[in-house]
């Protein structure tokens, strides 16, 4: 007899958790929904606007307004957070210094995507001239295009480039912070494709180099395909000091 009501409280205890968990489970997944229905609420009100700041008509959001603005909606959005932010130059060139006669130019785009310069741009009178009182000119439009993307939070950059081969495909980032019109890259590793983050017990690198808005570079902005984004690059440029 006593055993049975033993057991009798253990199941009526048992019978409470599962009450109680059942009644937690419950309560976070319709919070969940009511967050998941706000934030789609908030997003449908900010595609609206979107709309009608660009004068698409529109009688109601159907799945072919869907289908054929809101991809440029969500670049719109991109391209805002990326112009309000108050360190980075966005579609403006930045150059470093590989050796002492040879940059690279930079170019942070507002889709969001790292663009570089596509050849050695030595400064020996060919594509840029020898220094002349201080200056260094583009003597023929200089290319840069997509090769990655990058992220940036306050004055924390970081940059990821792809590398394919045929065998795998590699992401590297190469991280830093922006200050006034210099971004100081410190860090190095491997990262994943998706998200802005290493890999799992991926070692990181220290790094050590500079690259400077110069805003005598005009960039010309154009697209390459659907999704890509290059630049053509005139003007001049201060030598390192």
């Amino acid at each position: 007899m006593k055993r049975k009501q033993i057991m009798k409280s253990k199941i009526n205890r048992l019978t409470i958790h599962l009450v109680v968990l059942f009644f937690f489970i419950n309560c976070k997944s319709q919070q969940l929904t009511e967050r998941q229905q706000k934030s789609n609420g908030e997003r449908e009100i900010a595609f609206k606007e979107y709309l009608v700041k660009n004068k698409i008509p529109f009688k109601e959001l159907s799945d072919t307004i869907f289908d054929t603005y809101y991809s440029g909606f969500l670049d719109d959005e991109k391209k805002q957070k990326l112009e309000k932010n108050q360190n980075l130059k966005i579609n403006k060139v930045y150059v470093r210094y590989r050796t002492p006669y040879s940059v690279e130019f930079s170019i942070y785009s507002d889709k969001g995507t790292l663009c570089l310069s596509t050849i050695d741009l030595d400064i020996d009178g060919k594509m840029l001239s020898f220094p002349e009182n201080g200056v260094i000119k583009v003597l023929k439009p200089i290319i840069v295009e997509d090769f990655g993307d990058f992220e940036i939070f306050d004055d924390v950059i970081k940059t990821r480039k792809r590398r394919v081969s045929p065998y795998n495909e590699i992401y590297h980032y190469v991280n830093g912070t922006v200050k006034k019109d210099t971004i100081h890259f410190t860090e190095k590793y491997i990262g994943k494709e998706m998200k802005f983050e290493k890999k799992m017990f991926a070692k990181t690198y220290k790094d050590d180099f500079i690259e400077v808005y110069q805003p005598n570079l005009k960039a010309v902005q154009y697209k390459t395909g659907k999704f890509l984004v290059s630049y053509e690059v005139t003007g001049e440029f201060n030598i390192q000091r």
